[in-house]
């Protein structure tokens, strides 16, 4: 009895000391992958993030939530979006480490602010995080978790109504049940096995059809604990800089914790798909999620607050890292006197060009030749008028501005799919422009060679007419166009100025800075020349420039 007690002794003991050793493994392969996290973090930071590519899971938390009402809330809206390549300088700026960092962050470049409160406060945190390396990083480790793809299908769960109850569900929980009895009846042997295979077949079946309907809600949970459980961390970091969003977060963890509770379920999984067989077998995952939805409905206002505010803290750091790199920046100041650049530059060009430039009169007009630099030095002004106002981040060495809303027309296509011509696109896309001039609010208009689509003599004077209802004293005009003629019909309302070239050894070589007064250069028979036109094209078109001169 004695050596069956020892025997029974020795195998608990053996028993503690196999999970021990499983434990003090299990720890030492977290301080390994955390030292690993750690470092990747520290060798990407200051770095642009490789696979930054705007998708439409990127654009999800915007387009539930911030997408423009009728409200006059000031959006980016598409046309300008994508004449200022902004899905590009999105990615140069995007350091998240988190989707639902970018997803904010996304948003956030969307929807400037128009005012200096907001952005005073967008500043103190970059700053900050700027300034706290441990802090930092440590937060970057915590949000690691959510940089899984699936963890960007939250905003469905937060922001997108949930479907509807399906009378079927209180089947789920009638098979869910059974199931466990059929499986315990099985093992004691009351019933043949092949009821649990019956069962088994009958319960996929069931998951398939709900899941079908479920199942973006299905990953969005997956990440929704996960969400929960990196706020609870962040929210208990010492750092008295992060207060009032800890603040926030405990406050609205206070009233989720049964949701943390209840939603563990969904955040087991394995390389080998064994967890998809157990919920195939006892629906886990779809009763669970029926259980879940009345819950997250209630707290939806809490769960929403939740995800923005570390959607925020992430967007912030990816600022610090953006100014880490892009050292040649400035904070900018906002006021409608001396409105100023100094050395401005965009950060898609890859070889740097500065370029200062004053609204000595509130429109300006921006002739040179082909390739000079015009439609370049639009898109810079427009890009940092919108940093400015989204990450309080001005690349310059000085920016003074006003407030304001920056629309462009410079892109212009043909819309074949809604039956458009090249002209109907431009003119629709130049009339948002003169109706966003009627209002109250200031703009930043640019436009680029309006209105080609048509006959030069309409052109000329659809354009000049159009530039004179624009020079309004108001708003702020940057126009680039090759009509010198048109030039001289604003001298009254544009003050002017150009870029150009010049010819070395047969070739054209542009400085692409910015100088004052109209251009007189012409380039583009120089262009034939060096892309190798026939001579004869050549000689002929000159001798038709020579002629119309003398005319």
């Amino acid at each position: 009895m004695i050596q069956l007690e020892n025997i029974e002794f020795i195998h608990v003991g053996l028993a503690v000391l196999i999970l021990l050793v499983l434990y003090i493994v299990y720890k030492i392969l977290v301080k390994h992958s955390s030292q690993k996290q750690l470092e990747q973090i520290r060798d990407n930071w200051g770095k642009p993030c490789s696979n930054n590519i705007v998708t439409e899971l990127t654009q999800l938390y915007y387009s539930f939530k911030e997408k423009p009402t009728e409200d006059n809330s000031y959006h980016i809206d598409d046309a300008t979006w994508h004449d200022l390549n902004l899905n590009e300088i999105f990615s140069v700026l995007n350091r998240t480490v988190s989707d639902v960092g970018s997803q904010y962050l996304y948003s956030l470049l969307r929807k400037p602010a128009m005012n200096q409160e907001e952005l005073q406060k967008r500043e103190k945190q970059i700053g900050f995080f700027y300034e706290n390396q441990n802090l930092r990083e440590q937060t970057q480790l915590y949000l690691k978790s959510l940089s899984s793809t699936n963890a960007a299908f939250i905003p469905h769960l937060l922001w997108e109504e949930l479907p509807k109850k399906p009378i079927i569900r209180f089947m789920t929980f009638f098979l869910h049940y059974l199931s466990i009895v059929v499986l315990i009846l099985t093992i004691f042997q009351f019933i043949h096995f092949s009821t649990v295979l019956g069962m088994f077949a009958v319960n996929v079946l069931v998951r398939y059809y709900l899941k079908k309907q479920i199942d973006r809600y299905i990953y969005s949970f997956q990440y929704l604990g996960k969400l929960l459980y990196i706020s609870k961390k962040i929210s208990k970091l010492e750092f008295s800089e992060l207060k009032n969003f800890q603040d926030n977060l405990k406050e609205n963890l206070k009233e989720t914790k049964t949701i943390l509770r209840k939603i563990f379920i969904f955040q087991f999984k394995d390389e080998m798909g064994l967890t998809d067989y157990i919920n195939s077998y006892f629906l886990f995952d779809i009763k669970s999620y029926y259980s879940l939805v009345g819950k997250i409905e209630k707290y939806k206002k809490n769960l929403r607050e939740i995800y923005e505010t570390v959607g925020f803290i992430d967007s912030m750091i990816s600022v610090a890292s953006f100014r880490t790199e892009y050292t040649a920046h400035c904070q900018p100041t906002f006021n409608t006197n001396n409105k100023i650049v100094e050395n401005i530059y965009n950060p898609l060009i890859k070889e740097l060009v500065l370029n200062s430039f004053s609204f000595e009169k509130n429109s300006t007009i921006v002739t040179g030749s082909n390739m000079s630099g015009k439609t370049t030095f639009l898109k810079t002004i427009g890009v940092n008028a919108v940093l400015s106002q989204t990450i309080h981040t001005s690349l310059a060495d000085k920016s003074q501005m006003p407030f304001i809303k920056t629309i462009s027309s410079l892109n212009i296509v043909d819309n074949i799919l809604e039956g458009k011509s090249y002209y109907l696109s431009e003119i629709e896309s130049i009339l948002r422009i003169i109706n966003a001039s009627e209002s109250n609010v200031l703009h930043l208009f640019l436009l680029d060679e309006i209105f080609r689509g048509t006959n030069s003599t309409e052109r000329q004077a659809i354009s000049i007419e159009v530039y004179k209802y624009l020079a309004n004293n108001k708003d702020l005009v940057l126009a680039a166009t090759h009509d010198l003629q048109t030039c001289d019909h604003l001298k009254d309302f544009y003050n002017n100025v150009h870029f150009r070239e010049q010819v070395f050894d047969g070739n054209l070589v542009f400085d692409y800075k910015i100088h004052e007064g109209i251009s007189t250069g012409r380039n583009a028979i120089n262009l034939l020349k060096q892309v190798g036109y026939p001579d004869v094209i050549i000689e002929k078109a000159e001798s038709h420039v020579k002629l119309h001169q003398n005319s």
